[in-house]
């Protein structure tokens, strides 16, 4: 069907498939209002309804994020109405969970009479992420099926919870197996049919003060406002009010916490991320070599984080550096991290003692003959390696022909591609990368340095300025703190200028405006493809709190003119503040920076 939404029917059960709607979003208000149909259409003798998916995970994004707000989102059947006919079926409904069950997902499996999941379902209340509440019925179901502490702790941490716990604390009713999609199917129905399922469902049987108490522990720590707050009081909520009511007072809560200007900044954020996450036009079509043999050329802060990460994966790490000092100080480092790793309960010893056998260190230059990929450290002489090679060099210096410039910040890895380049062996460092956990950003940056060393001078040279109007060091520190940089760093200066006044909110704002500033530059270079790509560098590189959405994302939401008006005021105290002339373009098309910038 073209909704997705597939029932058949036996002497005792029926079955629903969910499948990809051929048109529309997966989960849309075509399917929403399909299932509820179908839902209703059940004759009232059938025992249960075997809910499933077709194919095997119950998530709108494969990477177990968020469901981000869509305009879709209000129309009925909405979300909250689906689950309502769920819960509310005159035919109890049990679930199959299988592979990843997230957002909507979690949601559908939360309203439903029973649970049946897989092994290897992970579950997860993803909503969080984004500061929001579903709105949907999770906080009023969710506590009264496994307690008030363990829902909040779920709904706060949006943490997947792997099938064997979540049978343990009761989010899951049981745990089948099956060597095919159809043996699990089957043990899903005999576990059904085995177990009465009594329709409606029960509220109840919770210990209220228990209950209380996991409410109260909450609102000890959280702060006024915090989403933790809200979940605290919808929790509450749970136990004391009539389905009804509660549903009514989560989606009051749910509304207001979609108001928040930090909930937007969070869906830029992840629509940002998975952006990046999809393989570039470019690239499309092409399979990458899998990386087996990654060897790193000379010893680098950068080189020996990226060691680190390739052997928490499981990757065998080859480095070579014919310096013996520099070689010994590379591998006191990444002994000194494993073990602060291993000390703070972050890594097992013998996860350490495993990743330490799978490092080795060669002085001849012959281990580079074996090497499927090289990483060079900044101003390291390079040995020959064998053509084909992919070869990423990290620092500023002359890139040989064909090598790709690597520069490291934070979970952001920019690769420089110069021209021409080799679609393959892009390709395979992209996807090597990845592996790593990095945030792949690709850039034009052959040479100099790139977004994150760009965006962090030109925030370091509007400080400087401020400095040096007589702003005192605390104000901008104190300014920058309460944005939320974990830990600013101030541009060291001698000057002692007269003493000015700056409110918080205006240094915060000059900051921003020069890395806007300077982003609109990078973009009119062609140095960065999109400003969405400046923004992750800024937050997950340079420190920049996730809830403002980055440089480019808070300049598009004040207003490109106001950003130029801005600029042009306090150009006069400093050139870091004059504005690009791409900034002139953008505004005399009404504009923001989510439309391209053409290079110059």
């Amino acid at each position: 069907m073209t909704n997705g939404i597939n029932v058949t029917h036996t002497d005792a059960f029926a079955e629903i498939v969910v499948s990809r709607p051929v048109e529309g979003e997966w989960m849309g208000v075509m399917q929403r209002s399909a299932l509820v149909d179908a839902l209703s259409g059940l004759d009232r003798e059938t025992a249960f309804v075997l809910l499933r998916s077709a194919d095997r995970h119950w998530a709108r994004y494969p990477d177990g994020g968020p469901d981000l707000p869509g305009e879709d989102d209000a129309a009925t059947p909405t979300l909250a109405d689906l689950c309502l006919a769920i819960d509310a079926s005159p035919v109890p409904v049990c679930i199959l969970l299988e592979g990843l069950v997230c957002g909507v997902g979690a949601e559908l499996a939360i309203a439903a009479q029973a649970r049946v999941a897989t092994p290897a379902a992970r579950i997860v209340f993803s909503a969080a992420r984004l500061g929001r509440i579903s709105g949907a019925g999770s906080t009023q179901r969710l506590p009264l099926a496994v307690g008030a502490e363990q829902a909040l702790r779920l709904l706060i941490d949006a943490r997947p919870v792997p099938a064997p716990e979540a049978l343990a604390i009761g989010l899951v009713d049981q745990v089948v197996e099956g060597e095919t999609a159809a043996d699990c199917v089957a043990a899903a129905r005999a576990w059904a049919q085995r177990h009465a399922l009594r329709s409606p469902r029960e509220r109840g049987g919770q210990d209220g003060r228990s209950f209380l108490r996991a409410v109260k522990a909450v609102r000890a720590t959280a702060s006024e406002g915090s989403l933790a707050m809200a979940l605290a009081d919808c929790a509450e909520a749970a136990l004391l009010l009539p389905l009804a009511q509660g549903l009514a007072f989560e989606a009051t809560l749910a509304a207001e916490r979609d108001s928040l200007p930090q909930t937007g900044a969070l869906a830029h954020l992840i629509r940002a991320e998975r952006s990046a996450a999809q393989m570039p036009e470019a690239l499309q079509g092409v399979t990458p070599e899998p990386v087996t043999c990654p060897t790193w050329v000379g010893a680098s802060p950068q080189g020996t984080a990226l060691a680190l990460m390739a052997l928490v994966r499981g990757m065998s790490v080859q480095i070579w550096e014919p310096d013996r000092a520099r070689l010994v100080a590379l591998l006191q480092s990444i002994a000194a991290r494993q073990e602060a790793a291993v000390q703070s309960g972050a890594l097992t010893a013998a996860k350490r003692d495993a990743d330490w056998s799978r490092l080795r260190t060669f002085s001849d230059a012959t281990a580079l003959e074996g090497a499927d990929l090289v990483l060079v450290a900044a101003e390291t002489p390079l040995p020959p390696v064998r053509a084909q090679v992919p070869l990423l060099v990290m620092g500023r210096g002359e890139l040989p022909a064909g090598a790709f410039r690597l520069t490291i910040s934070g979970r952001v890895a920019e690769l420089g591609l110069p021209q021409p380049w080799s679609a393959a062996a892009a390709a395979q460092s992209l996807a090597f990368l990845r592996r790593l956990g990095q945030i792949v950003i690709l850039t034009a940056q052959p040479s100099g340095p790139g977004i994150a060393s760009r965006l962090a001078g030109a925030g370091g040279a509007a400080l400087r300025a401020m400095h040096a109007s007589g702003v005192r060091d605390e104000a901008i520190l104190a300014a920058l703190t309460d944005f939320g940089v974990a830990s600013p760093r101030l541009p060291k200066t001698d000057s002692r200028p007269e003493p000015r006044d700056m409110a918080p909110e205006e240094i915060t704002r000059r900051w921003l405006a020069a890395l806007a500033n300077e982003g609109t530059r990078l973009l009119a270079e062609g140095v960065a493809q999109s400003a969405a790509d400046i923004d992750l560098v800024a937050i997950h590189g340079l420190g920049l709190p996730a809830e403002c959405g980055g440089p480019m994302y808070q300049a598009d939401q004040r207003g490109l003119m106001i950003l130029r008006r801005d600029l042009r005021l306090w150009a006069a105290e400093a050139d870091v503040w004059e504005p690009v002339p791409a900034l002139d373009r953008l505004v005399s098309v009404g504009r923001g920076f989510s439309a391209a910038i053409s290079p110059e």
